[in-house]
């Protein structure tokens, strides 16, 4: 009777964390679907650079803009600050984490001038003059 005892707690347990993760995996969609409408590319590495990959995401929702753009594989650049360009006008900078990773945010509901981003646009990722990644909406 006890090992009966003890096989219905480790049922409901696992009954308990089944139901947990199954309703964190519906939440999500619900949350990313709030901003699914936004354009995204990837970004790839330059010659020099050929290991870093990103993203560059727009959004357009009324009077709100919103771009970013995300770094990764960047380890030989950590602690440099790297300039983002986009229509060939410079956005912001941002610098380079010990991680290899860095990060560029933009909003217009913050006060922040964000750019115009149509199809064809181009976005660039530099080191000073040298392209580090790029890529075009």
């Amino acid at each position: 009777m006890y090992v009966t005892k003890g096989w219905a707690k480790v049922t409901i347990l696992v009954a308990f964390l089944a139901a947990l993760l199954l309703g964190s995996f519906m939440a999500a969609p619900a949350a990313y679907a709030k901003g699914g409408d936004a354009t995204r590319i990837v970004l790839k590495g330059s010659a020099q650079y050929p290991n870093v990959k990103g993203t560059a995401k727009y959004k357009a929702d009324g009077g709100e803009r919103e771009f970013q753009v995300e770094l990764e594989n960047a380890k030989a650049l950590k602690g440099k600050t790297l300039d983002v360009y986009a229509n060939g006008m410079r956005v912001g900078s941002f610098k380079v984490s010990a991680l290899g990773t860095g990060r560029l945010s933009r909003n217009t509901d913050l006060g922040q001038a964000v750019p115009q981003i149509s199809a064809g646009s181009g976005v660039q990722i530099k080191w000073g003059d040298v392209l580090v990644a790029w890529g075009s909406f």
